[in-house]
């Protein structure tokens, strides 16, 4: 696709949107092109960090309008061959965009070359984003508010006009607060589309494999468009379009998903939902300590699209060369869709051209470097309730801390950790379970600055041993005062 901005007054064009004519002040027109001819070719045999795979082409296109543009393969073409990209063959294909510039075209392109687009003029539809916490657009915690602004946009020019946008933020994180500062709210506002904070929704009870399910009615009452943002996990890998619907169920089967093993429970809630499109929010995306706020944006100006969840995250997987995470294993062996990327059918972008190297998420890290943090995959609220008590201590020194949370713990987890603390009370039941004594236990029960306090106090004492009675005290009567 090569798209350029022309004032036909001047015969001036721009590579870059403007909103008019910077000599006559007058209209632009957008020009869109889909097919373009090869009138060059460069071979590339030295690897560079954004383009590690070699040998790769880079071909020179031209449009029927004259415009030209670069653009990476790994096929080989001829001078004079046409360069056209055709439709997805499967409901399982997956589309690869890189954005240019224009990144509504980016959309509609991509939800064009899927088999099918099953969403009609008379249909009622949910568009679910990713918005776990309180955070600005470009940190990539949460969906780009600009994807949604453009699929509102397309689904309005399709005369789709029963839309809403529903989430609930990670437990724990206010979601209207959430959605507010992630710029979501505004984009519902300018298109006069409801915002649902699912965590109010009305929940119907589902099954699947012998594991019960609380999920948002909505999700069986209109059809569905999933747009998560794309980036590392530190508890599962990665988060992406299977991730992402963990939050249309109740806050409570959240955490009884975590309790039996997300890795099995999540595949389970994928096959008691309708099928749904998803459009993966690559524009930013994240690596590093995701998926909160300690991850780092990984700018790979990327879309994808597919009728297929488990084979869009697969396709991020192979192109960020991580590791595939084991519910996506899961989930392929349920046969809810296809996570061997080798036979996944790749359109638009070839997976070998935009293959970069991402960070991994560590399990261990937590936001301060004197705490280190053993997840047996802890849900939602502790997760949370952990990064943000060790944020809050940043910038003050001490001894290392293994701070334990999550019910999957194992003895060779913990057995050889000095100064164990047991976060949260999964943690403080599996560890007892386990034969092991901490040095200190925090319960989930008491207040988010209490806890603070009594990590502040763990920190600061190398010699501590344990919580005492005056600690709690203590801890109780600064976090009245602070209050």
């Amino acid at each position: 696709m090569i798209i350029r901005w022309v004032c036909e007054k001047d015969n001036k064009k721009w590579m870059y949107p403007i909103q008019k004519c910077i000599y006559c002040k007058g209209p632009v027109k957008k020009q869109v092109s889909r097919k373009a001819r090869v009138i060059g070719i460069t071979k590339v045999n030295i690897p560079s960090p954004m383009h590690p795979i070699i040998p790769y082409n880079v071909i020179l296109l031209e449009d029927e309008h004259g415009n030209k543009m670069p653009k990476k393969t790994m096929k080989d073409y001829k001078i004079g061959d046409e360069y056209k990209i055709e439709k997805a063959k499967s409901d399982s294909g997956v589309i690869a965009t890189k954005i240019k510039y224009d990144l509504y075209e980016a959309l509609k392109s991509s939800l064009e070359l899927l088999n099918s687009f099953d969403v009609m003029e008379n249909d009622k539809v949910l568009i679910k984003p990713s918005i776990i916490e309180p955070a600005y657009s470009y940190s990539a915690v949460n969906t780009n508010p600009k994807i949604l602004d453009a699929l509102i946009t397309f689904l309005k020019e399709k005369n789709v006009n029963d839309i809403i946008v529903a989430e609930q933020a990670m437990v724990g994180n206010d979601t209207l607060d959430s959605a507010k500062k992630s710029g979501m709210l505004e984009v519902c506002e300018k298109h006069n589309v409801g915002f649902v904070d699912l965590k109010k929704a009305e929940y119907a009870e589902k099954e699947a494999e012998g594991f019960k399910f609380e999920v948002a009615k909505y999700f069986f009452e209109r059809k569905v468009i999933n747009i998560p943002v794309m980036k590392t996990n530190s508890q599962i890998g990665i988060s992406g379009a299977v991730e992402n619907m963990v939050r249309c169920a109740h806050k409570d089967t959240q955490k009884n998903m975590f309790k039996h093993d997300i890795e099995k429970t999540l595949p389970k809630l994928i096959k008691t939902l309708p099928h749904f499109i998803t459009i993966g929010d690559a524009t930013i995306g994240m690596h590093g300590q995701g998926p909160t706020s300690l991850g780092e944006p990984a700018f790979l100006n990327m879309l994808f699209a597919s009728k297929d969840p488990v084979a869009l995250d697969a396709v991020f997987v192979e192109m960020g060369m991580m590791e595939m995470p084991q519910y996506l294993k899961e989930c392929g062996s349920l046969g809810l869709g296809n996570c061997d990327s080798k036979t996944i059918e790749v359109v638009g972008d070839e997976l070998e051209a935009i293959k970069f190297s991402l960070k991994p998420a560590k399990k261990n890290e937590s936001a301060h470097p004197k705490i280190k943090l053993i997840d047996g995959k802890a849900d939602p609220y502790i997760f949370n309730s952990a990064i943000k008590s060790t944020a809050k201590l940043i910038g003050l020194s001490g001894q290392e801390i293994n701070l334990a949370i999550g019910s999957q713990l194992t003895k060779d987890m913990i057995a050889d950790k000095n100064r164990l603390v047991a976060y949260g009370n999964d943690a403080i039941e599996k560890i007892k379970s386990l034969g092991i004594t901490p040095i200190a236990e925090i319960p989930e029960g008491i207040d988010d600055l209490e806890k603070i306090i009594l990590l502040k106090s763990i920190l600061e004492n190398p010699e501590k041993e344990g919580i005492t009675i005056a600690d709690k005290i203590k801890s109780k009567f600064l976090s009245w005062v602070q209050k």
